[in-house]
């Protein structure tokens, strides 16, 4: 059903109007409007979009512009956040159809894909995301760390500098699906009340951790809180650029063992941590849901992978209800370490795969194999591509530390 609303992005007058949204929608215990500086203080308007009724704001979203580095090749991407609607105009199909003018304006300006946290998955699956990474939350006890000494020093800072962007730049190098990130003052802004810290090798910069001292409440991701705050350091970000930056940076951490009792954080799933522990007493260690992914443009993303094959010929039918652009047949061909890709709308020719929007964007993320998505009936396939697909999308190691 169409919703009778208008939907536009948002100016400099609005500020205030979404500000009230968002207490409304979100933190109503206040009962009232007043301090609300905390909210989208610093970021441009012109980064959210809203539904109106009449002059009345009634849903929004922000989108924030970021790089996504997805098997070894970069893609524009739309990150999605802060959608709130009025408790009364919910069930109305507002969100859904500003999230699919977000699409459409994605699609006219060439950005393949978009990116979001959700509080609600099963919402935003039915718009085509899906889940593609996840990450491992752990805490245990600072005095468990298994202390070695290094050569390496850690130095504090005061904030976000270009030795810790230079860490990060080199770290991604071991993920096949992570973000790049803007500018430093896009750090810095998030990471205002932290404690920043950076090993260094002689002078070479080789890893930083990122941490916080809770007093009350600290939330992790999903639904994990730490427990006994006042005990804990949370890590908030912390990356390497080999073992032995590791074991300096978790020195560190054991050396506010008297300060603090537990360490909390989270971490990708390929990473082991458990070694780093006597016995181990791991306190709590659970897999969190993290990313979900929304592939705009099929084709474009098709076009600019990396493939594991120089030569090949394969086709796709992808189904997508709401960007109608993606629904057809593609076929990829690779020849001389040359990508093409063509597309035919007509659905009644024949290809070797037929596959759901969302499907496909953990297929081409690495989050899930073809051989997975079949075990569930997820996909139907030609079986005799089925080696050649398994090839050409083999699983990858994905870790989006982000915090739009």
């Amino acid at each position: 059903m169409k919703v009778n609303f208008k939907f536009r992005k948002l100016t400099e007058e609005d500020r205030e109007s979404f500000k009230k949204l968002i207490r409304y929608a979100f933190d109503p215990t206040h009962n009232s409007y007043e301090n609300m500086g905390e909210y989208i203080s610093d970021d441009p308007m012109g980064l959210f979009y809203g539904a109106f009724d009449e002059d009345l704001l009634v849903s929004g979203l922000g989108i924030h512009p970021h790089v996504i580095r997805m098997r070894s090749k970069d893609f524009k991407m739309l990150g999605i956040s802060w959608v709130a609607t009025k408790p009364e105009y919910r069930n109305r199909g507002i969100v859904r159809e500003l999230m699919v003018y977000i699409f459409e304006y994605m699609h006219k300006n060439h950005i393949p894909i978009s990116v979001l946290f959700p509080a609600k998955p099963s919402f935003y699956e039915k718009l085509g995301y899906k889940l593609v990474d996840e990450l491992v939350y752990y805490h245990f006890k600072t005095s468990d760390i298994k202390y070695q000494g290094t050569d390496y020093r850690m130095v504090e800072v005061e904030s976000i500098n270009e030795d810790i962007r230079s860490i990060y730049d080199k770290a991604i190098s071991n993920f096949d699906y992570i973000a790049k990130r803007p500018e430093i003052d896009y750090w810095k802004r998030h990471y205002k009340w932290n404690y920043k810290f950076i090993c260094y090798n002689k002078t070479q910069p080789v890893g930083y951790v990122i941490i916080n001292f809770p007093s009350v409440s600290a939330f992790i991701g999903d639904d994990t809180w730490v427990e006994h705050p006042e005990k804990a350091i949370v890590i908030k970000e912390a990356f390497w650029l080999d073992q032995t930056a590791k074991q300096t940076i978790f020195n560190f951490l054991w050396a506010h063992r008297d300060q603090r009792e537990y360490i909390a954080g989270t971490f990708p799933v390929n990473e082991v941590i458990i070694d780093l522990l006597t016995t181990p007493r791991i306190l709590e260690r659970k897999t969190i849901d993290n990313s979900l992914l929304r592939i705009i443009d099929a084709k474009t993303v098709l076009e600019n992978l990396t493939y594991p094959i120089d030569e090949f010929s394969i086709s796709i039918e992808i189904h997508d209800e709401f960007c109608p652009w993606n629904n057809g047949v593609f076929t990829l061909t690779s020849k001389n370490k040359i990508i093409r890709v063509e597309f035919n709308e007509k659905s009644e020719i024949s290809a070797d795969i037929e596959i759901d929007i969302g499907y496909f964007a953990q297929l081409v993320a690495g989050f899930k194999t073809i051989n997975e998505l079949l075990d569930f009936d997820f996909v139907s396939i030609n079986h005799e591509h089925l080696e050649l697909w398994q090839k050409l999308f083999p699983r990858s190691n994905n870790f989006l530390s982000e915090y739009f």
